[in-house]
């Protein structure tokens, strides 16, 4: 494996699973991962900022969500 494949971009699963949610970075508004959370406390892997949320505050608005 080369380097360039261990830092190549992170990209949401195309296939989706209906119970699952979209959850993005408040700061830079970028995809952080898929998944059913109440509250969260990380590191956003793009911006590296600290980010302190409720699951619902993570999400996009429908209208807003890319396709």
């Amino acid at each position: 494996m080369t380097d360039r494949e261990k830092t190549g971009p992170i990209v949401p699963p195309m296939q989706s699973a209906p119970d699952l949610k979209d959850y993005y970075c408040p700061h830079c508004s970028r995809f952080l991962f898929k998944g059913n959370i109440k509250k969260i406390n990380m590191v956003c892997h793009h911006c590296q900022k600290f980010i302190t949320a409720d699951g619902n505050d993570l999400m996009k608005p429908e209208d807003e969500q890319e396709v």
